[in-house]
């Protein structure tokens, strides 16, 4: 899981919200469904001997669908994140 955004915070020395935590956790959530969970599968290797390319491609197409939910999904945290940022300020 990526941390970077919480250690950010936590060296600023600013204690996180419980918004701010839940947010920075979501984020964490799809980096880690992304890079580890559908890049793997993206991958043919991973995949049995022997199983046809036709259900491959469909298989890939799904999981493109799904990264790119993942990307909206990021988009909206880092959205939401600055709003409750910008009702700090």
């Amino acid at each position: 899981m990526r941390n970077t955004e919480t250690n950010a915070a936590t060296a600023a020395g600013k204690e996180l919200t419980t918004a701010e935590g839940l947010l920075v956790s979501a984020l964490d959530m799809e980096d880690e469904i992304a890079h580890s969970v559908y890049v793997d599968y993206m991958d043919h290797r991973n995949w049995p001997e022997g199983i046809k390319e036709k259900t491959l491609d469909q298989i890939r197409r799904y999981l493109t669908m799904l990264l790119e939910d993942t990307r909206r999904h990021r988009k909206i945290v880092k959205s939401l994140q600055a709003k409750l940022r910008h009702r700090d300020e």
